[in-house]
């Protein structure tokens, strides 16, 4: 497995993977906007040559927030999330970033047990965060890491 850096060049590569592992996918406009942004880094995994997660992230004012991170199905258990998390973070501390924030639906055990296996605590809750196309909104936890890991 590969995690490097990714460019302008990997939007594709970017949408297909949200599209692959969120219900609720951001389009391609959507993710060109946020790559474009100031303080937006993002990073994605290759596995065999192909496209197996990324992870975007926004800094400012020494903290950082992750806005995504998505592995898909084939490439899930298997440790890519916590190394795209640990290498955005590793990024992120080299840029002086002292702590880093996401959201988390409180529903997702297995995203849940990951940040709190990385050090990620839960410091606040945002409710319907996460709408639904059918069914009632989700809430979100606010998670909370500082750096390093």
């Amino acid at each position: 497995m590969k995690i490097r850096q990714a460019t302008l060049s990997d939007l594709s590569i970017i949408a297909d993977l949200h599209a692959r592992c969120f219900e609720q996918a951001w389009d391609r406009e959507f993710i060109s906007r946020i790559l474009a942004a100031p303080g937006v880094a993002a990073f994605v995994a290759i596995e065999m040559d192909l496209p197996a997660g990324f992870v975007l992230t926004r800094a400012a004012a020494g903290e950082a927030e992750i806005l995504s991170v998505g592995v898909d199905a084939e490439n899930r258990r298997r440790g890519l999330g916590a190394a795209l998390i640990r290498a955005v973070c590793l990024y992120l501390q080299a840029a002086k970033i002292e702590e880093v924030f996401l959201e988390v639906s409180v529903e997702n055990a297995a995203a849940r047990s990951l940040y709190n296996q990385l050090g990620f605590r839960e410091v606040g809750r945002r409710p319907d965060y996460y709408e639904e196309a059918v069914g009632p909104a989700r809430d979100a936890l606010v998670l909370r890491c500082a750096l390093p890991l």
